[in-house]
């Protein structure tokens, strides 16, 4: 009688120890399964714009050559590029949030950068060529994630632009660049504008705002 109880204890002690193992490796092959699709999507997301860097470039030689009497369509099809590239970049960095950043998307997310730099340049062009007809507001921001004080600090201020972007439209073209990648034209750009701390708000390439600011605070350097 002793044994055959010792012996139902330990069969279900068994048979316990296997369901928890068979649910342990389920969840880890979807965990892993899910982690991975986050990382590809994030990849494939940012691989998609290689041809607009190519676009980019073609624009940029286009505005260099253009009239002053194509102002107004060269400045409207700019405007749509920057709304898809910043719209885009919002649905990315949610799947940033989600997921952890490999060597594979920080190479990729590096690519995104200089695009985004390629716009700000184009758009620097345009503004010279057309007479300064809209405002800019570029972004630096890191891209450390150990510094979770000033991660949360640049969420609400990426909010704070954002409600701005919203609220102006097409008068204001938003390019938020992180500026610690180690990229050298980021860092040219950030040197000639004299942006030495991460986060900061360089608006119309001639007020530098360091850290949080209000909405108020913001619109008050705008046009």
């Amino acid at each position: 009688m002793v044994h055959k109880i010792v012996d139902n204890r330990y069969r279900i002690f068994v048979e316990s120890l296997l369901i928890t193992f068979i649910i342990f490796i389920i969840g880890f092959s979807v965990g892993f399964f899910v982690e991975s699709y986050r990382t590809d999507k994030i990849i494939d997301s940012y691989r998609d714009y290689e041809v607009e860097a190519l676009d980019l470039k073609l624009q940029n030689y286009y505005y260099q050559i253009m009239s002053r009497s194509s102002c107004d369509v060269a400045i409207e099809q700019n405007f749509i590029f920057a709304d898809k590239l910043y719209n885009d970049g919002l649905i990315i960095e949610r799947y940033e949030e989600a997921s952890q950043i490999t060597d594979n998307v920080e190479r990729e997310k590096k690519r995104y950068v200089l695009l985004k730099t390629e716009l700000w340049l184009n758009t620097l062009l345009l503004k010279e060529k057309c007479d300064n007809p809209f405002d800019t507001i570029v972004y630096f921001y890191t891209n450390d994630p150990s510094n979770n004080i000033v991660l949360s600090q640049q969420k609400i201020i990426s909010n704070v632009l954002k409600d701005i972007k919203e609220d102006k439209g097409n008068s204001v073209i938003l390019l938020p660049i992180a500026g610690d990648l180690g990229l050298e034209s980021v860092d040219l750009q950030m040197r000639i504008y004299n942006v030495t701390s991460l986060p900061s708000i360089l608006i119309n390439e001639e007020i530098l705002l360091e850290g949080f600011h209000t909405v108020e605070e913001i619109e008050s350097y705008l046009r």
